[in-house]
């Protein structure tokens, strides 16, 4: 599925923090550049620090319109960017997930830790419930990083907990080939 559209919002999820891998800031600045030159608008976390504000400077570097989604409890954590186009703070994690899945059109996922972990699983679930419809999750798998993630998904669906279409609501790539086939 292509998502070409000069006002698609695409979510990256990703790390508030840097990770062990110094090739994980390479990939969220290559991912994206590489949106921002397509003309995507991009929507994360909201913070300042980590790969989140990998992804939100190197868009803002690149003229993308870069949308944050922070708690005010994690301004002391996680630093608000304070340079970005769009900022929604809300009071509770509940009401930044809801803002996540009404504003974005689409989800990536690069290399995180738990809160990227919960935010693949919130986008699966919701798809899969159908409260959103026509937007897809890709999660990045990155020197698999997420391979315990797809294969606890494909678990899921051989222990019979799932439709076998559940398959269907993520896509995985492996590298920027293939995500350039896709966006």
């Amino acid at each position: 599925m292509n998502f070409k559209n000069t006002k698609h919002k695409v979510a990256v999820f990703c790390g508030s923090m840097y990770g062990s891998n110094k090739k994980f800031k390479e990939l969220a600045v290559t991912v994206t550049k590489y949106l921002a030159q397509n003309n995507y608008d991009i929507v994360y976390g909201g913070g300042d620090n980590g790969l989140m504000g990998v992804v939100a400077n190197t868009a803002l570097k690149y003229n993308s319109h870069v949308t944050g989604i922070i708690p005010s409890f994690l301004d002391k954590r996680e630093k608000i960017h304070s340079k970005i186009n769009k900022i929604y703070v809300t009071k509770t994690m509940e009401q930044r997930k809801k803002k996540f899945l009404q504003i974005s059109d689409s989800f990536i996922a690069l290399p995180g830790g738990g809160g990227t972990i919960e935010e693949i699983s919130l986008v699966v679930s919701a798809l899969q419930l159908g409260v959103i419809k026509n937007k897809k999750c890709l999660i990045f798998n990155y020197e698999n990083y997420w391979n315990d993630i797809i294969k606890q998904y494909k678990k899921v669906v051989n222990a019979k907990f799932a439709y076998k279409n559940f398959k269907d609501l993520f896509l995985v790539c492996n590298n920027l080939t293939e995500f350039k086939e896709i966006f």
